[in-house]
């Protein structure tokens, strides 16, 4: 391995996840800052203190790899967040689309959790290298579960507005049968206690 390699890995799986990650709260997580130093600290090692670069460049893979999956990790629990939120907006999603975006909405996160799942089984078994792959097909779950639920606004906004209409006539309907049951009854009491 060549550092040539880790500079391919940095620019191709670390930036964009770091930015995404960045992008959500403008902030870095620490520890993912720790596993970048932590791997130009084992590229220094091969350009000032003369180790072999194989050695230096598989170190240094190896702490990048470290700070994508914690990353990964990160976008997952950001992920649920953000599912707690949507879900908890008092909309109902049972009329879009008759019901299936609902239906394929929690499908499709119990599949994201269960590649989760298996994606952490994997790393406390196999290791954190072999349980790359599946952190990494998590994200893209993620990725593609965002862009098909989260980004669909016009059906969202459109059960929203028909939540809130639906809402603001039954509120209306329920004060109107308020305001006669209260005046009938009103009437009946003093009509009997004349």
């Amino acid at each position: 391995m060549k550092i040539e390699e880790v500079y391919r890995f940095y620019q191709e799986l670390v930036k964009p996840i770091y930015s995404e990650i960045e992008a959500r709260w403008n902030v870095i997580p620490v520890e993912l800052l720790f596993e970048t130093y932590a791997s130009f600290d084992h590229i220094k090692r091969f350009y000032v203190d003369n180790e072999d670069e194989h050695i230096a460049s598989m170190k240094a893979l190896s702490h990048l790899k470290r700070g994508v999956l914690d990353a990964f990790k990160l976008k997952l629990k950001y992920f649920n967040s953000d599912i707690e939120i949507f879900l908890s907006s008092n909309i109902d999603f049972q009329l879009i689309d008759n019901g299936e975006f609902i239906s394929s909405f929690y499908k499709e996160k119990q599949q994201i959790v269960i590649k989760a799942k298996e994606a952490r089984l994997s790393e406390s078994k196999d290791g954190k290298e072999e349980s790359f792959e599946g952190w990494f097909d998590v994200s893209l779950l993620i990725d593609d579960f965002e862009k098909k639920y989260f980004q669909h606004t016009y059906k969202i906004d459109w059960a929203k507005n028909k939540t809130f209409e639906w809402f603001n006539k039954d509120l209306s309907k329920g004060f109107l049968v308020g305001l006669l049951s209260g005046g009938l009854s009103s009437y009946l009491i003093w009509w009997i206690t004349k």
